[in-house]
């Protein structure tokens, strides 16, 4: 089992706290009026924790998008012998000169 990638997530999450820094002006623009007119301080930590949960939920989604391409589930093989496309033309030939695949092939006369 593979350890988790601890640097890689907080580096993601940084990553997008700087791409997305436009998204947490709303609560900036909450702490500027709490200062000014005196709108409850809940309000800025409201709009500053939904800012960070969704860059959260983002950075939990590209790590599962991550994960799900490395562990892929292996495709099944093709049961139907008439569908069969990419057979070896040469095998039956391979198997009578006892070749099991490891030498370059060659065709050569059998006496």
């Amino acid at each position: 089992m593979q350890k988790p990638d601890v640097k890689g997530f907080f580096l993601c999450i940084f990553w997008q706290m700087f791409l997305y820094a436009v998204w947490s002006v709303p609560a900036w623009i909450l702490l500027i009026l709490h200062f000014a007119v005196g709108v409850p301080i809940v309000w800025f930590w409201v709009a500053l924790g939904a800012w960070l949960i969704v860059l959260l939920l983002r950075t939990l989604l590209i790590i599962w998008t991550r994960y799900c391409v490395r562990h892929r589930t292996p495709v099944p093989g093709n049961k139907n012998p008439y569908s069969q496309k990419l057979r070896d033309p040469y095998a039956a030939l391979r198997e009578r000169q006892g070749d099991q695949g490891n030498e370059p092939f060659s065709i050569e006369p059998n006496n």
